[in-house]
């Protein structure tokens, strides 16, 4: 995998993490972060998309960054597994699988990507989980938290709220899905991950994932990754040229 020119928060210390294998999973274009897509203005689709790909984007550079070097997308999204490889990953297509098994179909999507990696680097000993939307992560953060896991089999990192997963750890060898969705905190942890920092003192450019407009004023407060800022930018551009012009009467 090659080695990105401006990675979004770059850090000079970093190793290389070969043991880890760091997978994550996008939905299509149109149907990504509808609650972030709630308040646009008409005619801003074209930008959401942006801000979706700019955020994926900023998140596979910082994790290339922390060291990782090996990093998979799964999408059914042409333009999600095109920006993928153009930021070094491998993308890996999501199947249509059917979504009767009771598996929700963003963790079939991880559990199908997590073969892949089996296949692809049988050597490999773990694979990260890691939401897409992580733009103010930072390479030194990932790095501290992948060797807080090191002696933990099988790990999770909450979200800011407590409730859902960022990140999760684990043994390339295992086979069960994720457990990814509403109150997955809950679920890993029932499943026998180990939380890494239950009372939420560290990380949390790795804890704020973008689902709605108060997440991303949190991630804008620790620092957003440069691709992200320059989607939010070019909404803003956008929705100035938008604003009705009175007719001064």
């Amino acid at each position: 995998m090659e080695t990105m020119d401006t990675p979004s928060h770059p850090d000079p210390g970093g190793r290389d993490l070969g043991d880890v294998v760091a997978v994550m999973a996008v939905k299509r274009l149109e149907q990504a972060k509808t609650r972030l897509a709630a308040g646009r203005q008409p005619g801003q689709g074209p930008l959401h998309r942006a801000l979706v790909l700019a955020m994926l984007t900023d998140t596979v550079e910082t994790v290339s960054a922390a060291g990782i070097t090996r990093i998979v997308v799964i999408s059914p999204d042409d333009a999600v597994l095109a920006a993928a490889g153009a930021a070094g990953a491998v993308g890996v297509r999501e199947p249509s699988e059917s979504l009767s098994t009771g598996v929700s179909r963003l963790n079939l999507a991880f559990a199908h990507a997590a073969s892949a990696v089996r296949d692809r680097w049988p050597a490999a000993g773990r694979v990260m989980f890691i939401q897409a939307d992580l733009p103010a992560a930072r390479a030194g953060s990932l790095r501290e938290l992948i060797a807080s896991a090191a002696t933990h089999p099988h790990a999770v990192l909450t979200d800011r709220d407590g409730t859902g997963t960022t990140i999760l750890l684990r043994a390339t060898s295992v086979t069960e899905p994720p457990r990814f969705g509403p109150d997955s905190a809950v679920a890993h942890r029932s499943s026998g991950a180990v939380e890494l920092d239950p009372h939420h003192e560290r990380w949390p450019d790795l804890r704020t994932d973008v689902d709605t407009a108060d997440d991303l004023e949190a991630a804008r407060s620790l620092g957003l990754g440069p691709r992200t800022t320059a989607a939010l930018e070019d909404r803003a551009l956008h929705a100035e040229d938008t604003v009705p012009v009175g007719n001064g009467n």
